[in-house]
């Protein structure tokens, strides 16, 4: 593969962070800035996510230092560009390997993550994906960040039948994550619970595709309640635009993969007017009852609101994975070993976080499971994501709080 130019300078940046880690085989001075990886799409496709997710853990590190660092040592980001490419990842995480590295975070999509993981999977380093479409391997080096599609879907179908939507369609990219969602979606629907739910529309398109006019006639002419897309960048901007121009406004659920405020202000003139977000628990601040979530959180938005930030889903989605791997260095050393440092996350079973209590004894390598996901609509008059939903999906009643336990 040809790399671009700014390909080139990530590599040239892989190259500066070897040489600073290795340089004479000296053991690091205390005090020197502690190193830790991540690979982002800081440009391309999913920009968007990748420059929050770096937004997010800038904030993250400045708190970190704050807090007194890693045994001393102030934690340091060292970013590297994917450029939104499967390939390129590939490539930088061989050269971060090559460092001698023992934990990166990287890996914004869902393609990116299953392009690196087999780099790593049985012997190293720690790679924490920054997306929930992968499904690591159990006991691997692998893990998955936030909620996974499979347990989104079956929030969002549980919501559906409570409002009373059981005329549903389906759209989806047939890219890596829509085929994830596509697989999860055809067996959540063939469930016993489900039986109620008629699919009358089940679409797909390609993520290059400039316009779904079709899919959204074939869906309109059936008349759905409600539609779950499965996309995120710039296809479900097209998703978004074939609905506006198609004359087709139903409620939408997606992942939280666009729960960005910057694309809720680029798409503001298309969206549907109901637009509902399967996530982590965090939309739920305001209304969640005291507990160990809801302390984390507040450590969460108070670390933004002192820099005048008001973080999203992109922020949110790379802040527990970090702060799960730099635990691990505060408690280990900051020489501690890939190995090392995937025992003591495998033993953890009640780690609080920001998306939820999380517990790796389970062996996905995730953490997290139904009983941490709700649902939010954006409600562009407050410009907020509202809680709607309990966690697992029921529809929240009047003045419902939620556990933040």
């Amino acid at each position: 593969m040809n790399v671009s130019v700014r390909g080139r300078a990530a590599l040239a940046t892989i190259a500066a962070i070897v040489l600073s880690i290795l340089a004479g085989g000296r053991a690091p001075a205390a005090g020197e800035p502690f190193p830790l990886t991540a690979i982002l799409p800081l440009t391309g496709t999913f920009a968007f996510a990748g420059q929050s997710q770096q937004e997010g853990l800038q904030v993250l590190q400045r708190f970190v230092n704050r807090t007194g660092g890693i045994q001393g040592r102030p934690l340091q980001f060292q970013f590297l560009d994917d450029q939104s490419s499967p390939q390129l990842s590939v490539q930088l995480l061989n050269g971060v390997i090559a460092s001698g590295a023992q934990a990166v975070l990287g890996g914004a999509g869902a393609a990116q993550c299953r392009a690196t993981a087999p780099l790593v999977v049985h012997t190293g380093p720690i790679l924490y994906c920054i997306s929930p479409a992968v499904r690591p391997d159990s006991g691997g080096f692998v893990f998955s960040s936030g909620v996974q599609p499979f347990d989104e879907l079956t929030a969002a179908l549980h919501f559906f039948r409570d409002k009373g939507w059981t005329k549903i369609a389906f759209l989806a990219t047939n890219d890596a994550s829509g085929q994830e969602a596509d697989s999860n979606f055809n067996d959540l629907i063939k469930r016993p619970e489900n039986s109620s739910i008629q699919v009358v529309g089940y679409e797909h398109y390609a993520p290059t595709d400039i316009n779904v006019s079709a899919q959204i006639s074939r869906i309109k002419a059936a008349n759905p309640q409600a539609l779950v897309i499965w996309a995120a960048g710039q296809p479900i901007a097209t998703a978004f635009h074939g609905m506006h121009d198609g004359g087709l406004d139903v409620p939408v659920v997606t992942s939280f993969a666009m729960q960005e405020y910057s694309a809720m202000d680029q798409l503001a003139q298309i969206l549907p007017t109901h637009l509902y977000f399967a996530s982590s628990k965090w939309p739920a601040y305001d209304i969640m009852t005291p507990g160990p979530v809801h302390d984390q959180l507040a450590t969460f938005f108070s670390a933004f609101k002192a820099e005048k930030i008001t973080p999203d889903a992109g922020e949110q989605l790379a802040w527990d994975p970090a702060l799960l791997l730099i635990t691990s260095f505060r408690k280990l050393g900051p020489n501690a070993k890939a190995a090392q440092i995937h025992d003591y996350m495998e033993s953890l079973r009640a780690f609080p976080g920001t998306s939820g209590i999380y517990d790796f004894t389970t062996g996905d390598q995730r953490g997290l499971g139904l009983s941490d996901v709700v649902l939010s609509e954006w409600t562009p008059t407050k410009r907020a994501w509202i809680a709607v939903s309990d966690a697992g999906g029921a529809a929240l009643k009047p003045n419902q709080q939620i556990s933040g336990k």
